[in-house]
């Protein structure tokens, strides 16, 4: 059980959050930044962050921390905005770090919610409360120890478990779902940015790699990641099938198979090209494409009445309006007509084995046990959760290996006039310039997205309290040009004590020039497009105005030489893969051409922790396919 002493700690959190945002400072940031912390999945940095806080309320601790043998909640705010500049600058790579995570927390809690500062940088925030929207499932409710019984249960509730669940139930087998998280509708979606993670994102969004160099967004809501992603919907270009197929050994890949998967899934999900209207950004990146003589084109997305006005573009935070074509109101709704039984905040812990043969899983629902015997059970929780599950469970060969995660960056430009970063059409535009994974390279794929306040402030260089909050007066006339990396490196998931992901990865010297290509690119559309200063996601950020020929240039030159390893850029992750790949042969791979485990029988993965290789594109229809082949294959066996 966590626990710690407030008292010890609110006085030292307040001074801090004083010092980073000045005089928009707030008592109830605090409490905020609380729950922001309780989210957190690892124990190990739960304690050691407040420890480390506790510490610094105290003389002792700050000497050793600050030099100086003064509490920190003792020290004015200039005082302590001093002492976070003089941590980012430190030596020490953990005062970086403490420092980086500190001021996330403050902007977080800051521009996360509504309050006086939205008003002031110009965002008006979602359009009014949420609709009056009946819930069409009916979870069950668990309210002591129980078994149920099935005659597949199905862990996860994303893409890979909610195409699962409809295609098993539509075949006559009994269902059960497991969904980790709550289950939210339109009349749940605030649209406020800290709410949002709170409620539909894995450990509220707070996940990191072990080093902290990437940021890791997943959902954790009934129907996953495709209640929050961008509706961005992309058929597995033909080049990364071959691959696959290839490195794998599985003819399905090209044989046909999965394409008449992809033929089915696309049309459940109503993908589109006619609710692809560019908002302002996508109309300034299609600019400076067009200027630089690059490839655009139309992005293709799965919704079906969607307004495409800039009221839209607040739908990674939930779609009011129910036009995207998630798996809660798809295959799941096709699930539950079917007869299938599903539980929202179920932590499974284990799957439950014997004589290596899979027969259910154990979960914890609330303060209740809740079992389930199943004639076949599918882990379906993506690709940070389903290997640290079968990791709990005592499994290991290739179980948590290969993870890629499509690391992202992006560079923000100033323009002159209103852009309006957060409204409108999530994606509606890219560019395959780069070599990218149409013609099966390794080239990042250029593309803009939304920004919504607090993810903004994070990415703004803090320098001082007083500069930032200028810089965020520019958020109206700011806009993006960012890129997903198709990485041929790779990491692993492991588990900490606790079971909870433990994520290890770091940028390869070959990636990283890849990525070092795609700002340089990145700069030259925004800078086509007429920004009028551009600055990259460095910890300490890199800009340019751009006034010359050679400025670019120049430019260009600092960011290669400054580079792209993590600890000096700020990378995110919304693609996570590969962590327990299909293939052949065992010691490559952890499940085989029937997604079933080499080592378990009846224990089957259907999600992105499947691909063979990163697919190099938003990766939900591809897991969408992959579980549509399998749930077809494994509805045969059992009917």
């Amino acid at each position: 059980m966590r626990s710690f002493d407030r008292s010890a700690v609110d006085p030292t959190l307040a001074a801090i959050a004083r010092g980073i945002i000045g005089e928009s400072y707030s008592p109830e940031m605090v409490d905020h930044m609380h729950g922001k912390l309780s989210k957190l999945a690892s124990d190990a940095l739960f304690k050691q962050f407040y420890g480390t806080i506790a510490a610094l309320n105290t003389k002792a601790g700050a000497l050793a921390l600050t030099g100086r043998p003064v509490p920190v909640s003792w020290l004015r705010p200039e005082e302590a905005e001093a002492l976070i500049q003089t941590w980012k600058r430190s030596k020490l790579e953990q005062k970086r770090k403490f420092a980086s995570i500190l001021v996330s927390l403050v902007m977080s809690a800051r521009y996360g919610r509504p309050s006086p500062e939205w008003d002031r940088i110009g965002y008006p925030g979602p359009p009014g409360p949420p609709p009056d929207v009946p819930k069409k499932l009916e979870p069950l409710a668990i309210h002591s120890d129980e078994t149920l019984y099935c005659d597949v249960v199905i862990v996860g509730s994303g893409a890979g478990g909610g195409c699962t669940a409809g295609i098993l139930a539509e075949a006559g087998l009994d269902v059960v779902v497991l969904e980790k998280g709550g289950y939210h509708n339109e009349s749940d979606f605030t649209q406020y940015e800290s709410e949002a993670h709170d409620q539909m994102y894995l450990y509220g969004a707070t996940l990191t790699t072990a080093d902290e160099g990437v940021r890791l967004f997943a959902g954790s809501t009934l129907g996953g990641g495709t209640v929050i992603n961008w509706a961005t919907s992309w058929r597995t270009p033909e080049p990364i099938l071959r691959e696959w197929a290839q490195v794998s050994g599985i003819d399905a890949f090209t044989s046909g198979e999965i394409e008449e998967s992809l033929d089915s899934v696309c049309a459940r999900l109503n993908v589109n090209f006619d609710s692809s209207a560019a908002s302002k950004r996508d109309e300034l990146f299609e600019d400076g494409l067009k200027r630089l003589g690059w490839h655009v084109d139309a992005m293709s997305r799965n919704v079906e009445g969607c307004s495409q006005d800039e009221a839209c573009g607040f739908c990674t935070y939930g779609c009011r309006i129910g036009a995207k074509k998630s798996s809660l109101n798809t295959y799941l709704e096709d699930a539950a007509e079917h007869g299938a039984r599903m539980v929202v905040g179920a932590d499974v812990r284990k799957v439950l084995i014997r004589d290596g043969v899979a027969h259910g899983v154990e979960a914890r629902v609330g303060r209740h046990t809740l079992k389930v015997e199943a004639r076949a059970v599918v882990a379906a929780g993506g690709s940070l959760e389903t290997p640290a599950l079968l990791l709990r469970s005592g499994m290991g060969g290739q179980v948590g290996r290969n993870l890629r995660l499509h690391p992202a960056t992006a560079l923000v430009g100033i323009f002159d006039d209103y852009v309006g970063v957060w409204g409108g059409v999530n994606q509606a535009r890219y560019s395959n310039e780069l070599d990218g994974p149409w013609t099966g390279g390794y080239g990042p794929t250029l593309e803009t997205g939304p920004a919504a306040p607090a993810s903004f402030a994070t990415v703004v260089p803090w320098t001082s309290a007083k500069e930032h909050r200028e810089l965020m007066t520019e958020y109206p006339n700011a806009s993006v040009v960012g890129f997903p990396s198709r990485e041929r490196g790779s990491g692993r998931v492991k588990i900490e004590r606790s079971g909870a992901p433990k994520v290890i990865y770091k940028i390869t010297s070959d990636d990283e020039k890849r990525i070092a290509d795609g700002v340089v690119a990145a700069g030259r559309v925004l800078e086509a497009a007429g920004a009028r200063k551009i600055f990259t996601f460095h910890h300490d950020p890199i800009s340019y105005e751009p006034n010359g020929p050679s400025a670019h240039e120049r430019w260009a030159a600092e960011t290669r030489a400054r580079g792209y390893r993590s600890r000096q850029i700020m990378f995110f992750s919304m693609h996570q893969m590969g962590s327990c790949r299909m293939g052949i042969d065992p010691s490559t791979s952890a499940i085989d051409d029937n997604n079933e485990s080499h080592d378990v029988k009846n224990l089957y993965v259907m999600d992105a922790s499947t691909f063979p290789t990163p697919s190099g594109v938003n990766p939900m229809i591809s897991i969408y396919g992959i579980a549509h082949r399998a749930a077809k294959k494994l509805a045969r066996r059992l009917s």
